[in-house]
Formats: structure tokens, sequence, C-alpha cells
């Protein structure tokens, strides 16, 4: 499985030394949306400090760029209405980074099984927005 790591921090990446995969690891946005078109990854980690309140649109751009790449977003702490955003824009998920070591793994395995990664409240809250911009 090939993942790029978006990450400006570089907690995200320490995370990930003990599974066996092709990593790519990226500090800046420009250069990691270049990276992300030419690798074609399976996966990308995306730190949401990296670009903050524009997360949302820099998603769109990475599937852009490769459209069978699944995203991830990580954060510290992040408003639901932000992690709805992300995966409104086509995020495959949201992990907070206090958890990801404990999570890392299961995360990878998830998303390798086509899945989404995401809590079943967040499902719900997701759904309910979905239904409210279909009125």
């Amino acid at each position: 499985m090939k993942i790029q790591v978006i990450d400006n921090s570089g907690l995200i990446t320490t995370c990930l030394t003990d599974i066996n995969t092709e990593l790519v690891c990226s500090v800046d946005e420009i250069q990691a949306l270049n990276t992300v078109e030419q690798f074609q990854p399976s996966l990308v980690l995306l730190n949401f400090a990296v670009r903050g309140e524009k997360t949302p649109e820099y998603i769109r751009l990475l599937l852009n760029a490769a459209p069978s790449t699944s995203v991830v977003v990580i954060a510290e702490q992040l408003a639901e209405e932000s992690v709805l955003e992300c995966l409104i824009s086509g995020a495959k998920g949201f992990q907070l980074l206090e958890l990801l070591p404990q999570y890392h793994a299961r995360l990878v395995q998830a998303i390798n099984n086509r899945e989404a990664w995401v809590s079943r409240i967040m499902v719900a809250k997701l759904l309910d927005r979905l239904r409210q911009l279909k009125l």
C-alpha cells in the first residue's frame, strides 16, 4: 500500500514506523499536491493544520489529482462542523492525532479494505447533513 503523509509537524509519520508500506512524507502543501499526482497513493493522511479552514478545498484538489486516493484528516482538535465539511469534500475519514498511535494500524487496514474511518456518531451527523443539503 502506498501512503502519503502531508504534515508540517512530523507527528503523523512517527506513528507509522511499524507499518510495512511505501511511505512518502511532505511538509509543503504545493509539493504534496504534485507528489500525490505523481505517486498516486492509496491513502493520504492529511494534517488539518497544514491548510486549516481551507482543508476541504485542498481535499478536492487532492482528489482531482488522484481520484482513487482515500484521504483521512488528522487533527489535534476539530469542531464537528469542520469534520463534516472535510467528509462532504471527499475525505474518507477523520482521526484525532492523540489517538493515532493507538489506531493507525486499524485505520490503514480499514482504508485498504475500502471502508471509511469515521465514528458512528459522525456517520449519523453526516447523513443528517446530507439530508439537509437535499432539501
